[in-house]
């Protein structure tokens, strides 16, 4: 499972990366035998203490570009053009198909949504056909109406939809709609964009696991959440729901390995927030799947005591109990 890796908005400061700058920035000093090799020396310090300042990043060096080597320069600014570049989501739209039924004929859209900035090994997908991309349009104009008038969204056609040339060319459309909306802060982090990505089928996996058909539950919710993690990552909270629930699919399959690790990363998201409906649930549920896997879950159970003294809080619901009335 990858970690959640936060968005830099290019408006914003940015922020020098401490392991990329000391990786990238490895000042050697080449001088000979001058009298810059003092200088050298002190820039080189100075530059490792630029390291691990956490003050915005400026146009210039920390030091005068005359105290600098030419290798010196060449490697400050290969680092800040690394740490600035802000690490964003791709959307593509590699295949289609055409389904056909007696009372109707429509095109899915198999949309792919990639993490830039970084080699993404696990990649999402999901199907849409027009319809959805239709409502997700009209979601978006309600409450961003302004923000998208100059945002292109491709016209429905009477006949021809389903012509190779057609279908391409809403592919295309489709792929630049996406981006576009993304681009936009205020857009990409709102209900009506994401939702697009996974409400019906985490509505469609909450409903397999209430019916217990666990496997087809964990496989749909799997993939929800790798799209949660790329779409919510400047929100991991809501990441929690989603963990919740693929541990306890992999609870009731036997997993419990696996169980004990979505419990525990969600568990991990929610420590600084005490009062969260979730936490004690996902605390008791590592406690008795730590006991089970032979695990020291000795400081949990003494956090669990004292969160519900404090509380007044011992007779809480399960985790299942509190997975199953989600998307009711």
């Amino acid at each position: 499972m990858e970690d959640n890796k936060q968005y830099q908005d290019p408006s914003e400061p940015k922020k020098p990366g401490l392991s990329e700058t000391l990786c990238n920035v490895k000042l050697n000093d080449e001088v000979s035998t001058t009298g810059t090799d003092s200088a050298a020396h002190t820039a080189q310090g100075t530059m490792e203490q630029a390291a691990l300042d956490t003050t915005p990043a400026y146009h210039s060096p920390p030091v005068p570009e005359t105290l600098l080597t030419t290798k010196q320069l060449l490697q400050y600014w290969t680092a800040v053009n690394k740490r600035v570049k802000p690490i964003r989501l791709l959307f593509d739209i590699p295949e289609t198909r055409t389904v056909e039924s007696q009372c109707s004929k429509y095109v899915m859209y198999k949309v792919v949504v990639i993490r830039s900035g970084t080699y993404d090994g696990n990649q999402a997908s999901i199907e849409r056909r027009y319809s959805d991309f239709e409502r997700l349009h009209k979601n978006i104009v309600k409450n961003f109406k302004e923000e998208v008038e100059e945002i292109a969204f491709p016209k429905k056609i009477v006949s021809g939809n389903f012509t190779e040339e057609k279908i391409t060319e809403r592919k295309l459309a489709f792929i630049d709609y996406l981006g576009k909306l993304y681009a936009i802060k205020d857009i990409r982090n709102a209900e009506e964009f994401t939702d697009f990505f996974f409400l019906s089928e985490v509505r469609e996996g909450y409903t397999c696991l209430r019916g217990g058909q666990y496997t087809r539950a964990l496989d749909i919710l799997l993939n929800v959440l790798s799209l949660q993690e790329k779409l919510y990552s400047t929100d991991s909270q809501r990441l929690v729901p989603t963990l919740s629930a693929i541990s306890v699919c992999c609870k009731d399959l036997g997993n419990m390995e696996n169980a004990y690790r979505f419990s525990e990363k969600a568990g991990i998201i929610l420590q600084n927030y005490s009062h969260h409906k979730y936490l004690i649930p996902l605390l008791k549920t590592q406690i008795s799947l730590g006991y089970s896997l032979d695990k020291d879950i000795r400081q949990v159970g003494q956090k669990v005591a004292d969160m519900e003294e404090l509380q007044g809080q011992s007779n809480m619901v399960s985790l299942k109990e509190l997975v199953v009335q989600e998307y009711v």
